[in-house]
């Protein structure tokens, strides 16, 4: 799933996380998916700074992601970290 925070994303389970995010979120595309692995399913992000096309996530050297048992389950947790990554670069800007 990829969205710009511009407007409140089309899924249920989202809206409750981005209706009172700040203005600065427009600024960013956060694409979270999910992908199958030998141990279960692994979370996919890549997360953008629209006004500079900087690839905020992910960058040389992260951490692999946990494995989940199921999709969902991993796409719940990158949409998470995404909104935590973009919160931070709000807060503290490169």
């Amino acid at each position: 799933m990829s969205y710009s925070l511009d407007h409140q994303p089309l899924a249920s389970s989202l809206d409750n996380r981005t209706a009172d995010k700040p203005a600065g979120w427009a600024n960013y595309n956060v694409a979270a998916s999910s992908r199958r692995a030998t141990g279960g399913t692994m979370p996919t992000l890549r997360v953008t700074r629209l006004s500079d096309k900087r690839v905020i996530y992910p960058f040389v050297g992260c951490a692999d992601m946990p494995l989940f048992p199921d999709a969902q389950s991993a796409r719940d947790y990158a949409e998470q970290y995404g909104a935590s990554l973009v919160d931070g670069d709000i807060a503290v800007p490169e």
